[in-house]
């Protein structure tokens, strides 16, 4: 690649790769004799950082060991996450649906779902938050009252998401102004004054383009006031602060806290494990030939994937895979043997609860509580160190 070829042009080239299209490698690198399958990942739409990502891996993939894999894409979790449960999709780099739909919360507390099997396959961390126009004279979330403020359509763990980040500013919903408006439209919508501010990865074709045209501004979620962060327990159980740096707009050696959390490649628990270690053993010994495709691309390094927050267990070749690199623990094993407990409990109450409740206006609500008076609370990890800072420097 021509050094003269900057990070924005390659952001768009990749986002020009149409959804559905199938990726093909151009490595000359050594092939598996594995083509018997074809296998589809869903994920976002074309441009996003988290689509870029997947199209760098999944072409890599594809050259490298000869398993032709395309993607699939959707706007909204239910489209990202039923490829992968009605058996379209293989694999799904999906956003929180992931979590809810193992809960059956929200979306997925209906006749046709349910709590699902989900499983952790690869979980690279990424950084996500409030950007905002520097002309807009807001620095800091308290200065959000009163603004224009997105509510995004069929996308509920992203609206408790944005609902966390006003209550660290000791905002609530009712202190701004909601807009509706969907999650790629928010671009978009920030250079019309439609919103005020938007919600999103700090990196990506999308967001770069709107940083060269505008100066903008990540509100920093940073501090020592752990009274900041009460709800983010409740409202996003898979979500720690976590600061970041070379976001959308940033300067040179600038850094920011915002919302750490990883948007996972998962599968169903019935995944063969052959497979699901081919899947991380070709993710762990190809990383340097697509660490450098994205600015994101580095945290698909096996020391930097997220091992907590637990909130959905890993595949069980997975948790085999980490005991081989030494990244398994005690207490991520009692972790994800009381999430499949969980799950077991789940399941087994479901549809006695949904033939009971079903037609219930409030059937929501009281699946959650249900599951809070009756599951057992989840054990805390206490012996995960924290994942390398320096893995997969290009």
């Amino acid at each position: 690649m021509p050094r003269s070829l900057s990070r924005r042009s390659l952001l768009m080239g990749m986002s020009s790769v149409s959804a559905l299209a199938m990726l093909s490698g151009c490595s000359s690198g050594p092939r598996a004799t594995d083509r018997s399958q074809q296998l589809v990942w869903s994920t976002y739409g074309v441009g996003t950082g988290t689509y870029n990502d997947l199209a760098a891996v999944a072409n890599t993939l594809t050259g490298r060991t000869g398993r032709q894999i395309r993607l699939m894409t959707s706007d909204t979790g239910i489209g990202r996450l039923a490829p992968l449960i009605n058996g379209t999709a293989q694999y799904s780099r999906a956003g929180d649906e992931y979590y809810y739909a193992f809960e059956g919360n929200d979306e997925f507390t209906s006749e046709n779902w349910g709590p699902q099997p989900i499983r952790l396959v690869w979980t690279p961390p990424g950084n996500y938050g409030v950007l905002v126009r520097k002309d807009s004279g807001i620095e800091k979330v308290e200065d959000l009252k009163g603004k224009k403020y997105p509510r995004l359509v069929a996308s509920t763990s992203m609206n408790r998401k944005l609902e966390g980040i006003l209550n660290y500013g000791g905002l609530t919903s009712s202190d701004v102004e909601l807009v509706d408006i969907s999650y790629g439209g928010q671009i978009e919508g920030l250079k019309t004054g439609q919103i005020d501010a938007l919600y999103q990865n700090v990196v990506g074709a999308n967001i770069e383009e709107l940083a060269s045209q505008y100066p903008v501004h990540w509100l920093d979620l940073g501090g020592n006031d752990q009274s900041k962060y009460e709800t983010w327990e409740e409202l996003a159980p898979m979500v720690r602060p976590g600061r970041f740096v070379n976001g959308a707009g940033m300067d040179e050696g600038e850094s920011a806290v915002n919302m750490q959390y990883t948007i996972p490649l998962t599968t169903l628990a019935e995944r063969p494990n052959d497979e699901v270690t081919r899947l991380a053993t070709a993710l762990d010994e190809n990383f340097d030939y697509f660490k450098s495709a994205t600015p994101d691309a580095k945290n698909f390094a096996f020391d930097r994937i997220l091992l907590e927050p637990l909130v959905v267990p890993f595949h069980d070749a997975m948790v085999e895979f980490l005991k081989q690199k030494k990244r398994w623990t005690p207490g991520l094993q009692a972790r994800n043997d009381a999430l499949l407990e969980r799950e077991r409990l789940m399941m087994a109450e479901w549809p006695g609860f949904w033939e009971e409740n079903g037609e219930n206006d409030n059937v929501r609500t009281q699946w959650v509580d249900w599951k809070r008076e009756n599951l057992p609370t989840l054990p805390p990890i206490n012996d995960v160190p924290e994942p390398s800072e320096n893995a997969g420097a290009a």
